[in-house]
């Protein structure tokens, strides 16, 4: 996220306007990851990013998985998917 333009304070409002509002479209095909429109500090309108999360049912946690800027790219690779979705997985485990 640093690489962004992004500091310890953005982050932190990040965290908490997906703490408050964990309801940004889901990703096909990822088993309720979502992704996240945000705006870059000093970048304008086309200056945005996106930020892929998970929001763990019945429990207070939620994960970031993957931050980009839109100018970088349209979408996760299919890699990127691959990797999410076994993070995933051991999430799942792990909360269960």
């Amino acid at each position: 996220m640093r690489d962004m333009g992004i500091d310890e304070s953005g982050m932190t409002e990040i965290e908490a306007e997906i703490v408050a509002h964990p309801t940004h479209p889901m990703i096909r095909g990822l088993k309720g990851v979502r992704k996240a429109r945000i705006q870059r500090p000093g970048m304008g309108k086309r200056g945005g990013a996106r930020v892929v999360y998970y929001v763990a049912i019945g429990s207070d946690r939620f994960y970031m998985m993957a931050a980009y800027a839109k100018s970088e790219r349209d979408d996760l690779s299919t890699e990127q998917r691959r990797r999410i979705l076994t993070v995933l997985e051991s999430i799942k485990k792990t909360d269960n």
